[in-house]
C-alpha cells in the first residue's frame, strides 16, 4: 500500500510539473473581473496561480514572485513552462520580476500601463521572452519597448497595439484579442491577434540570442 500511494504521488507531481504554469498578477483597477479571467486561462490549459499584492512596494511584490518562479524551476518545471502576467497596475511589477528570475526562457505578458519611467526608477535589466500589449485607446498605457532596450538576456520580444475600442478597460474581462495572443506566447509560439482584431502596431520579435 505505501509504494502504491509513493507511486501515485509521483504520478501526481509529474503531472504538475507537464502542465504549463501561469502566474497572474491581478491589476488593483476597480471593475476587473478577475475570476472570469483566471477560469479564461485555466481552460486555456494552465495551472494557473493567483499571486496579488500583499501590501508590499512594487519591489518586494515582484522578489516574492521572483521566488515563486524559482521554486517551480526547483520542482523540475521548466522555464519556458512558466509564464508570468502582469495586468494593468501590476505589469510594472513583472517586468520587475523578470529582472530579478534572470532566466532568458521564463515567459513575461505585460498587460497595459508600461511606462518608461519604471526603468529610470528602478534600473533594471529584463530577462526573458516579452509580450507588451496595450490599446491604442488607453493613454495610460505607453510602450513596453523602453523597459527591455539594452537587456540581452531578453531573448525574445513583442509588441501588440491594439485599436479595440475598449481603451482602459481592455484586459477587465477575459476578451479574445488579448488572451489569443497571450496563450501562444506562453505556449512559446508566434502571436497571432485573432480575427476581428484592428491592430495599430506590431512590433516582430526579436532573432533568438544564442548568447
Amino acid at each position: 500500500m505505501r509504494v502504491l500511494i509513493a507511486t501515485m504521488l509521483v504520478a501526481a507531481s509529474s503531472a504538475a510539473i507537464a502542465e504549463p504554469h501561469l502566474i497572474y498578477l491581478p491589476s488593483a483597477e476597480a471593475g476587473v473581473d478577475h475570476d472570469a479571467i483566471v477560469q479564461a486561462l485555466d481552460k486555456q490549459g494552465f495551472e494557473v496561480t493567483t499571486l496579488a499584492n500583499a501590501g508590499e512596494n512594487r519591489l518586494a511584490y515582484a522578489k516574492r514572485i521572483a521566488k515563486e518562479v524559482r521554486a517551480l524551476m526547483a520542482q523540475g518545471v521548466p522555464a519556458d513552462d512558466i509564464s508570468v502576467v502582469g495586468a494593468g497596475t501590476s505589469s510594472a511589477v513583472a517586468a520587475l520580476t523578470s529582472a530579478r528570475v534572470g532566466d532568458r526562457h521564463v515567459n513575461y505578458v505585460l498587460l497595459g500601463q508600461c511606462d518608461p519611467i519604471l526603468k529610470a526608477e528602478y534600473n533594471f535589466r529584463m530577462s526573458g521572452r516579452v509580450l507588451g500589449i496595450h490599446d491604442d485607446g488607453d493613454s495610460a498605457s505607453l510602450s513596453c519597448r523602453s523597459l527591455w532596450i539594452g537587456s540581452p538576456k531578453v531573448s525574445d520580444r513583442q509588441e501588440i497595439v491594439l485599436d479595440t475600442g475598449f481603451g482602459a478597460t481592455l484586459f477587465h474581462e477575459p476578451r479574445a484579442q488579448w488572451v489569443q495572443p497571450l496563450v501562444e506566447w506562453s505556449n512559446g509560439g508566434r502571436v497571432n491577434v485573432g480575427e476581428g482584431a484592428r491592430v495599430t502596431q506590431v512590433d516582430e520579435p526579436a532573432p533568438k540570442n544564442t548568447r
